[in-house]
């Protein structure tokens, strides 16, 4: 009787630890889908907020990204908006935190490397930013070609290497051709190098895809200046404030303007 009463203690403590050890595994498949799910939805909530085009509304989008994330840390397009958002507000080691857990949880994530790199060029961290846009270079399955060769030619350029820097410039204008940012860079590059005709080629081919780029009006006229052109380089000054509203490169484009007459009443 006895040996019975203690198999059946044995029994019922085995049960209690096997329930115990069931319960340690963490919650079950069922609660992990509604977890799942409702973090889907805090997400979508968070991108909708961001990407709204009438009225976006960035802090309830990180609000409810930041949720997502607490639900579901494994997902990587939480982890990437939450990054952008981020960037945006110029706090850039979170921005990495996020662009980099993105990537820890799918290695392919070409929109986290490129604003991974992006946020380095930000900080002025060249040789990081280098690294991670020479992947996305080197990487074929990468779905926008040229913007990984401009960016990578801005990293070589502000590092202080223009030749490479021109290398990658000019490549992003061969397979990407109406992608505007080189161009404009190419101009900056040989202005640097007094080579304003030069320049001024390469800074109209780009206007010429993108007539509202601010900063190719404000090199456009640098190089006209340089070329004794006035009456033209006072256009593409006035251009330039035109399409650059309240921005700081109005700003010094008016105050180019103001320069010039001062020079012409003398």
């Amino acid at each position: 009787m006895r040996h019975t009463q203690r198999t059946r203690h044995a029994g019922l403590a085995w049960l209690l630890l096997a329930s115990l050890g069931l319960s340690a595994c963490g919650p079950s498949s069922s609660k992990l889908k509604k977890q799942r799910e409702e973090a889907r939805y805090h997400y979508d909530l968070g991108y909708g907020y961001y990407f709204d085009g009438q009225s976006p509304q960035t802090e309830a989008a990180l609000q409810e990204t930041l949720l997502s994330i607490s639900l579901d840390p494994e997902n990587p397009d939480a982890h990437l908006l939450a990054g952008i958002i981020h960037m945006g507000r110029k706090r850039y080691l979170q921005s990495i935190e996020h662009f980099q857990a993105a990537l820890k949880l799918k290695a392919d994530f070409h929109f986290a490397r490129n604003n991974l790199g992006a946020t380095y060029l930000a900080l002025e961290r060249w040789d990081d930013a280098i690294r991670e846009f020479e992947i996305l270079v080197k990487d074929m399955l990468y779905a926008q070609p040229g913007h990984a060769q401009n960016n990578l030619g801005w990293a070589w350029y502000k590092k202080g290497d223009p030749d490479r820097a021109k290398r990658y410039f000019m490549t992003a204008t061969q397979v990407a051709p109406r992608l505007c940012p080189p161009y404009n860079n190419l101009g900056l590059l040989l202005l640097d190098e007094d080579r304003a005709e030069q320049a001024l080629k390469y800074l109209d081919r780009g206007l010429k895809r993108c007539p509202n780029y601010t900063e190719a009006h404000f090199h456009r006229g640098r190089a006209l200046v340089a070329l004794s052109r006035p009456a033209e380089a006072s256009a593409a000054f006035q251009a330039c404030v035109q399409f650059g509203g309240e921005s700081t490169l109005a700003e010094r484009c008016e105050a180019r303007l103001r320069s010039m007459r001062v020079g012409v009443a003398r």
